[in-house]
Protein backbone atom coordinates (compact mmCIF):
# COMPACT_ATOMS: atom_id res chain seq x y z
CA UNK A 1 0.00 0.00 0.00
CA UNK A 2 0.70 3.57 -0.41
CA UNK A 3 1.60 5.37 2.48
CA UNK A 4 -1.07 8.00 3.19
CA UNK A 5 0.16 11.28 4.05
CA UNK A 6 -1.45 14.61 5.38
CA UNK A 7 -0.53 18.09 4.89
CA UNK A 8 -2.13 20.33 7.97
CA UNK A 9 -2.50 24.00 6.90
CA UNK A 10 -3.52 26.86 9.41
CA UNK A 11 -5.23 29.67 7.09
CA UNK A 12 -5.78 33.18 8.59
CA UNK A 13 -6.70 36.04 6.12
CA UNK A 14 -4.87 34.21 3.35
CA UNK A 15 -6.91 34.82 0.67
CA UNK A 16 -4.01 36.51 -1.28
CA UNK A 17 -1.34 33.86 -1.81
CA UNK A 18 -3.79 30.94 -0.19
CA UNK A 19 -4.83 29.51 -3.44
CA UNK A 20 -1.30 29.02 -5.00
CA UNK A 21 -0.74 27.38 -2.02
CA UNK A 22 -3.33 24.66 -2.28
CA UNK A 23 -2.42 24.39 -5.57
CA UNK A 24 1.45 23.76 -5.23
CA UNK A 25 0.17 20.81 -2.39
CA UNK A 26 -2.19 19.61 -4.38
CA UNK A 27 -0.14 19.27 -7.35
CA UNK A 28 2.30 17.32 -5.27
CA UNK A 29 3.24 13.70 -7.33
CA UNK A 30 4.93 10.44 -6.23
CA UNK A 31 4.27 6.95 -4.63
CA UNK A 32 1.78 8.42 -1.79
CA UNK A 33 -1.59 9.06 -1.41
CA UNK A 34 -2.18 12.90 0.01
CA UNK A 35 -4.72 14.66 2.09
CA UNK A 36 -4.81 18.59 2.76
CA UNK A 37 -6.78 19.32 6.03
CA UNK A 38 -7.02 22.98 6.58
CA UNK A 39 -8.38 25.03 9.82
CA UNK A 40 -9.69 28.07 8.73
CA UNK A 41 -9.02 29.73 12.38
CA UNK A 42 -11.98 32.27 12.27
CA UNK A 43 -10.56 34.42 9.20
CA UNK A 44 -12.64 38.00 8.23
CA UNK A 45 -11.70 38.09 4.84
CA UNK A 46 -12.52 36.06 1.98
CA UNK A 47 -10.52 32.97 3.18
CA UNK A 48 -13.66 30.89 4.27
CA UNK A 49 -15.30 31.59 0.78
CA UNK A 50 -12.02 30.20 -1.09
CA UNK A 51 -11.20 26.79 0.59
CA UNK A 52 -15.57 26.15 0.24
CA UNK A 53 -15.27 26.13 -3.74
CA UNK A 54 -11.89 23.92 -3.08
CA UNK A 55 -13.43 21.71 -0.73
CA UNK A 56 -16.29 21.59 -3.61
CA UNK A 57 -13.78 21.13 -6.31
CA UNK A 58 -11.60 18.44 -4.74
CA UNK A 59 -13.57 16.53 -2.21
CA UNK A 60 -11.49 13.26 -1.33
CA UNK A 61 -8.46 15.33 -1.37
CA UNK A 62 -9.56 18.31 0.55
CA UNK A 63 -10.56 19.03 4.15
CA UNK A 64 -11.61 22.49 5.89
CA UNK A 65 -12.14 22.67 8.92
CA UNK A 66 -14.00 25.80 10.83
CA UNK A 67 -13.66 26.69 14.58
CA UNK A 68 -12.94 30.00 16.37
CA UNK A 69 -9.83 32.08 16.71
CA UNK A 70 -7.45 30.47 18.62
CA UNK A 71 -4.22 31.72 17.34
CA UNK A 72 -1.29 30.88 14.96
CA UNK A 73 0.08 28.30 17.33
CA UNK A 74 -3.05 26.80 19.17
CA UNK A 75 -4.14 26.72 15.51
CA UNK A 76 -0.91 24.49 14.25
CA UNK A 77 -1.74 21.92 17.64
CA UNK A 78 -4.99 21.60 16.81
CA UNK A 79 -4.66 20.44 13.85
CA UNK A 80 -2.14 18.16 14.76
CA UNK A 81 -4.27 16.04 17.04
CA UNK A 82 -6.56 15.90 14.46
CA UNK A 83 -3.98 13.75 12.94
CA UNK A 84 -5.06 9.58 12.77
CA UNK A 85 -4.45 6.80 10.74
CA UNK A 86 -1.96 8.62 8.64
CA UNK A 87 1.97 7.58 7.87
CA UNK A 88 3.27 11.04 7.41
CA UNK A 89 2.02 14.41 8.51
CA UNK A 90 3.64 17.56 6.97
CA UNK A 91 3.09 21.04 7.75
CA UNK A 92 2.31 23.76 5.04
CA UNK A 93 1.88 27.67 5.86
CA UNK A 94 -0.79 29.44 3.65
CA UNK A 95 1.54 32.05 2.29
CA UNK A 96 4.66 30.02 0.37
CA UNK A 97 4.55 27.77 -2.38
CA UNK A 98 5.80 24.08 -2.57
CA UNK A 99 8.14 23.07 -5.34
CA UNK A 100 7.60 19.98 -7.28
CA UNK A 101 8.37 16.65 -5.68
CA UNK A 102 8.74 18.30 -1.73
CA UNK A 103 6.73 15.61 -0.52
CA UNK A 104 7.72 12.57 -2.11
CA UNK A 105 11.78 13.83 -1.27
CA UNK A 106 10.54 13.95 2.37
CA UNK A 107 8.72 10.18 2.74
CA UNK A 108 11.69 8.74 1.07
CA UNK A 109 13.97 10.03 3.32
CA UNK A 110 12.27 8.94 6.35
CA UNK A 111 10.76 5.47 4.89
CA UNK A 112 12.53 2.69 7.13
CA UNK A 113 13.42 4.49 10.20
CA UNK A 114 11.33 2.90 13.11
CA UNK A 115 11.84 5.34 15.84
CA UNK A 116 10.39 9.07 15.82
CA UNK A 117 11.62 10.77 12.82
CA UNK A 118 11.45 14.05 11.87
CA UNK A 119 12.56 15.64 7.95
CA UNK A 120 13.39 19.01 7.38
CA UNK A 121 15.34 21.27 4.76
CA UNK A 122 15.97 24.85 3.63
CA UNK A 123 13.68 27.37 1.91
CA UNK A 124 14.02 29.77 -0.88
CA UNK A 125 13.36 33.21 0.39
CA UNK A 126 11.72 35.27 -1.66
CA UNK A 127 9.62 38.68 -2.00
CA UNK A 128 6.36 39.06 -2.58
CA UNK A 129 6.14 38.20 -6.63
CA UNK A 130 8.34 35.00 -5.18
CA UNK A 131 11.85 36.50 -6.78
CA UNK A 132 15.07 34.47 -4.65
CA UNK A 133 16.44 36.72 -2.23
CA UNK A 134 18.39 33.80 -0.48
CA UNK A 135 17.77 30.47 1.34
CA UNK A 136 17.32 30.22 5.17
CA UNK A 137 19.71 28.11 7.46
CA UNK A 138 21.54 24.80 6.31
CA UNK A 139 22.75 22.28 8.44
CA UNK A 140 26.36 23.07 9.64
CA UNK A 141 26.40 20.76 12.67
CA UNK A 142 24.57 17.77 14.12
CA UNK A 143 21.07 18.53 15.21
CA UNK A 144 21.28 17.27 18.65
CA UNK A 145 19.28 18.51 21.82
CA UNK A 146 22.02 20.75 22.79
CA UNK A 147 21.58 22.80 19.55
CA UNK A 148 18.06 22.15 18.85
CA UNK A 149 17.20 23.67 22.72
CA UNK A 150 18.18 27.28 21.47
CA UNK A 151 17.90 27.21 17.55
CA UNK A 152 15.40 25.51 15.29
CA UNK A 153 16.37 25.12 11.33
CA UNK A 154 13.64 22.89 11.07
CA UNK A 155 11.35 25.90 10.49
CA UNK A 156 7.30 24.31 10.54
CA UNK A 157 6.72 24.79 7.31
CA UNK A 158 9.20 22.16 5.94
CA UNK A 159 8.75 19.59 8.82
CA UNK A 160 7.18 15.89 7.67
CA UNK A 161 7.32 13.77 10.46
CA UNK A 162 6.38 9.94 10.80
CA UNK A 163 3.56 8.55 12.68
CA UNK A 164 5.83 7.28 15.92
CA UNK A 165 7.07 11.57 16.14
CA UNK A 166 3.60 12.35 15.32
CA UNK A 167 2.48 10.12 18.33
CA UNK A 168 5.15 12.23 21.10
CA UNK A 169 4.03 15.20 20.03
CA UNK A 170 0.14 14.55 20.23
CA UNK A 171 1.16 13.37 24.22
CA UNK A 172 -0.81 15.82 26.68
CA UNK A 173 0.75 19.28 26.61
CA UNK A 174 -0.40 22.62 27.90
CA UNK A 175 -0.47 24.73 24.53
CA UNK A 176 -0.45 27.93 26.62
CA UNK A 177 3.39 27.25 27.42
CA UNK A 178 4.67 26.95 24.38
CA UNK A 179 5.95 29.70 22.21
CA UNK A 180 6.00 28.14 18.89
CA UNK A 181 5.26 24.77 17.74
CA UNK A 182 7.84 23.85 15.00
CA UNK A 183 10.61 24.23 18.23
CA UNK A 184 8.50 21.69 20.35
CA UNK A 185 8.65 19.57 17.69
CA UNK A 186 12.27 20.01 16.64
CA UNK A 187 12.94 19.24 20.62
CA UNK A 188 11.02 16.18 20.42
CA UNK A 189 12.83 15.35 17.51
CA UNK A 190 16.00 15.52 18.36
CA UNK A 191 15.58 14.22 21.90
CA UNK A 192 13.71 11.01 20.90
CA UNK A 193 14.71 10.68 17.31
CA UNK A 194 16.03 11.59 14.22
CA UNK A 195 16.03 14.33 12.34
CA UNK A 196 16.64 13.88 8.07
CA UNK A 197 17.96 17.28 6.68
CA UNK A 198 17.83 17.79 3.07
CA UNK A 199 20.08 20.34 1.89
CA UNK A 200 17.77 21.14 -1.44
CA UNK A 201 15.45 24.03 -0.71
CA UNK A 202 11.74 22.76 -1.17
CA UNK A 203 10.07 25.60 -0.18
CA UNK A 204 9.04 29.19 -2.19
CA UNK A 205 9.05 31.03 1.72
CA UNK A 206 7.51 34.49 0.82
CA UNK A 207 9.06 37.06 3.17
CA UNK A 208 6.36 39.91 4.12
CA UNK A 209 5.19 41.93 7.27
CA UNK A 210 6.08 40.01 9.81
CA UNK A 211 7.78 37.35 7.93
CA UNK A 212 10.41 40.30 7.02
CA UNK A 213 13.86 39.06 7.63
CA UNK A 214 16.08 42.06 6.00
CA UNK A 215 16.89 42.71 2.46
CA UNK A 216 18.82 39.72 1.67
CA UNK A 217 19.21 36.06 2.83
CA UNK A 218 23.15 36.63 3.93
CA UNK A 219 24.69 35.15 6.89
CA UNK A 220 24.89 38.73 8.20
CA UNK A 221 20.95 39.44 7.57
CA UNK A 222 20.38 36.77 9.20
CA UNK A 223 22.76 37.15 11.95
CA UNK A 224 21.10 41.08 12.74
CA UNK A 225 17.51 39.60 12.59
CA UNK A 226 18.05 37.23 15.17
CA UNK A 227 20.14 39.63 16.83
CA UNK A 228 16.55 42.29 17.11
CA UNK A 229 15.01 39.28 18.05
CA UNK A 230 16.54 38.88 20.64
CA UNK A 231 16.82 42.23 21.98
CA UNK A 232 13.00 42.36 21.56
CA UNK A 233 12.88 39.63 23.97
CA UNK A 234 12.41 36.96 21.69
CA UNK A 235 15.07 34.92 24.06
CA UNK A 236 13.70 35.03 27.01
CA UNK A 237 9.81 33.47 24.81
CA UNK A 238 12.43 30.48 23.84
CA UNK A 239 13.84 30.23 27.54
CA UNK A 240 10.12 29.65 29.11
CA UNK A 241 8.99 27.26 25.96
CA UNK A 242 12.80 25.10 27.33
CA UNK A 243 11.93 25.65 30.92
CA UNK A 244 8.12 23.78 30.00
CA UNK A 245 10.10 20.90 27.87
CA UNK A 246 12.84 20.18 30.50
CA UNK A 247 9.66 19.98 32.88
CA UNK A 248 7.76 17.77 30.37
CA UNK A 249 11.04 15.30 29.11
CA UNK A 250 12.93 15.57 32.33
CA UNK A 251 14.11 11.97 32.43
CA UNK A 252 15.56 11.80 28.94
CA UNK A 253 17.21 15.42 29.37
CA UNK A 254 19.35 14.02 32.54
CA UNK A 255 20.43 10.81 30.52
CA UNK A 256 22.17 13.03 28.26
CA UNK A 257 23.12 15.60 31.26
CA UNK A 258 21.43 18.39 29.70
CA UNK A 259 18.74 18.77 32.07
CA UNK A 260 21.10 20.06 34.99
CA UNK A 261 22.58 22.60 32.10
CA UNK A 262 19.08 23.31 31.14
CA UNK A 263 18.23 24.53 35.03
CA UNK A 264 21.68 26.17 35.32
CA UNK A 265 20.55 29.00 32.46
CA UNK A 266 17.21 29.36 33.71
CA UNK A 267 18.73 30.26 37.24
CA UNK A 268 21.48 32.20 35.63
CA UNK A 269 20.17 35.72 36.94
CA UNK A 270 22.66 37.56 38.02
CA UNK A 271 25.85 38.83 35.72
CA UNK A 272 28.21 36.61 37.68
CA UNK A 273 26.02 33.61 37.37
CA UNK A 274 25.73 33.93 33.77
CA UNK A 275 29.47 34.61 33.14
CA UNK A 276 30.31 30.95 34.57
CA UNK A 277 27.03 29.85 32.24
CA UNK A 278 28.71 30.98 29.30
CA UNK A 279 32.12 29.53 29.91
CA UNK A 280 31.24 25.79 29.90
CA UNK A 281 27.94 25.52 28.27
CA UNK A 282 26.95 22.72 26.08
CA UNK A 283 24.66 24.28 24.08
CA UNK A 284 25.19 25.54 20.27
CA UNK A 285 23.89 27.40 17.17
CA UNK A 286 25.10 25.94 14.02
CA UNK A 287 27.69 28.46 13.10
CA UNK A 288 30.52 29.68 15.95
CA UNK A 289 29.49 33.23 14.71
CA UNK A 290 25.85 32.45 15.87
CA UNK A 291 27.04 30.38 19.28
CA UNK A 292 28.92 33.67 19.95
CA UNK A 293 25.98 35.56 19.49
CA UNK A 294 24.00 33.48 21.97
CA UNK A 295 26.34 33.62 24.81
CA UNK A 296 25.98 37.06 24.41
CA UNK A 297 22.48 37.26 24.68
CA UNK A 298 22.39 34.95 28.27
CA UNK A 299 25.59 37.30 29.35
CA UNK A 300 23.44 40.59 28.67
CA UNK A 301 20.38 39.04 30.08
CA UNK A 302 18.32 38.83 27.25
CA UNK A 303 17.83 34.84 26.85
Amino acid sequence: MKPRVLVLLAAFNGEKYLAEQIDSVLAQEGDFDLTLRIRDDGSRDGTAALLASYAARYPEKLEVLEGENLGYNACFFALIDSAEDYDFVALCDQDDKWMPGKIQAAVKALEGIKGPALYACPSLMTDDSLQPRGTTRLKKRPITPANALIQNICPGHNQLMNRALLELVQKPREVSRIYVYDLWIANLAALYGTIVFDPEPRTWYRQHGDNELGTSGSAMGKLLKAGRRSLAGEGQKNQQQMAYFAEQNREALEALGLYEKVQELLQAKGFGKRLRFICHCPFYRQSRLETAAFKLAVLLGKY
